[in-house]
C-alpha cells in the first residue's frame, strides 16, 4: 500500500485530483466486470476470414447490427451505482441523458498523462482509452471496407478471377510436355507452313 501512496505522489496535480474523486477502487476499468461474447456467438479472434472474395455476391459488411456483440461497446460499463465521468448517462425518472461530466478533450488530456506515468488501467473506461481504440480498430478495420473482423474485400475483377486464371495455367504447364509431343508426331514441328500464293 505504501509504494501505491508513493506511485500517486509522484503523479500530477491533475491526476491526483481526479484520483481523489473518482478513486480506482471503484471506478477504474480493473475492477469493471470483463465483457464476454454471448454462447452462441464465436469469438472474432477465434475464427478470422479471409478477406478475398471470389464471387460478386458477396460485397463487403453490411450496416452494423446495433443488438449484436461488440466488444468495444462491452468495455464501455457503466455502473448504476457508480457512474462513470467519462459516459453519459440516462437519468431513468424523466428518461433524458446528461452528457460525460469530462468531455472528449479533457479524456483524452486525461489518457495521456495517465499513459505518460503508466497508470492507464486505474482509469475508468472511456473511448479514449487505449483497450478500446484496439478493439475498435479489430472490429472496424483500417478504414478500408473489408478490413476489419468477419468483413470481405470485393476487389477488382482481375484480384476475383486471379486464382481460377492461376489454376488454368498451372494444368496447362503440366499438360505441355504432351501437347508438344502430340504436336510433332503430327507433323507440325518441322517447319514453317508455306501459304500459297495468289
Amino acid at each position: 500500500m505504501a509504494s501505491l501512496t508513493e506511485s500517486v505522489g509522484k503523479l500530477p496535480l491533475r491526476l491526483r485530483n481526479f484520483f481523489a474523486r473518482y478513486p480506482p477502487q471503484v471506478y477504474s476499468a480493473l475492477v469493471a466486470p470483463r465483457p464476454t461474447a454471448p454462447e452462441g456467438e464465436a469469438s472474432a479472434e477465434q475464427n478470422l476470414p479471409s478477406p478475398y472474395t471470389p464471387d460478386r455476391e458477396a460485397k463487403g459488411a453490411h450496416k452494423e447490427d446495433r443488438e449484436a456483440f461488440s466488444f468495444s461497446r462491452a468495455l464501455l460499463h457503466n455502473d448504476p451505482s457508480n457512474q462513470n465521468p467519462f459516459l453519459p448517462r440516462k437519468i431513468f425518472t424523466t428518461g433524458k441523458w446528461i452528457g460525460p461530466r469530462y468531455g472528449l478533450r479533457q479524456q483524452a488530456d486525461l489518457v495521456k498523462l495517465a499513459i505518460k506515468y503508466n497508470v492507464e488501467p486505474l482509469l475508468p473506461p472511456s473511448t479514449k482509452s487505449t483497450e478500446y481504440k484496439q478493439a475498435r480498430l479489430a472490429e472496424r478495420g483500417l478504414r478500408i471496407k473489408g478490413t476489419g473482423i468477419g468483413q470481405k474485400v470485393k476487389g477488382h475483377k482481375w484480384e476475383r478471377t486471379m486464382e481460377a486464371r492461376l489454376e488454368d495455367r498451372r494444368k496447362a504447364m503440366t499438360e505441355m510436355p504432351e501437347m508438344i509431343r502430340l504436336w510433332k508426331q503430327r507433323g507440325h514441328g518441322r517447319g514453317w507452313r508455306q501459304w500459297p500464293k495468289r
